[in-house]
């Protein structure tokens, strides 16, 4: 349970830090549009970490060396797919007019990225120990 807390409080963390940059971003006028692009791309990615998070806790106690390994694949797979599924029905619903709508999405994935890497890592030493 501790490890838990201590993912949940690094997610907060990545929140806390990355929300105010996603207000910047929306001050310009050219994103002030595309605010539901940030939060629907949050919530995503949010959902997809705990998920992450908690195959890959389970895949630590297992005795198959490779599901770690397998599970951090397929959530690089699944996490793409979302992603321009995400893209496309923002697209479609919203008509953005240029494809600056991107920018907020890209900065929520590469935080996440960051994030999901650094608990990951975590996670593989715990393993080897």
């Amino acid at each position: 349970m501790k490890h838990f807390f201590h993912f949940l409080f690094h997610l907060f963390l990545v929140l806390v830090i990355l929300i105010p940059i996603l207000y910047c971003v929306h001050s310009f006028e050219a994103q002030k549009n595309n605010v539901y692009v940030s939060v629907y791309s949050i919530s995503m990615f949010t959902v997809l970490s705990l998920l992450l998070y908690l195959f890959l806790y389970k895949s630590v106690k297992s005795p198959n060396k490779q599901l770690f390994i397998s599970i951090t694949l397929m959530n690089m797979l699944i996490k793409m797919t979302c992603s321009i599924v995400l893209l496309l029905i923002y697209k479609a619903n919203y008509h953005p007019v240029n494809g600056k709508f991107i920018i907020p999405f890209l900065l929520v994935y590469l935080f996440f990225t960051i994030f999901e890497t650094y608990f990951m890592v975590n996670l593989a030493d715990q393993k080897q120990n």
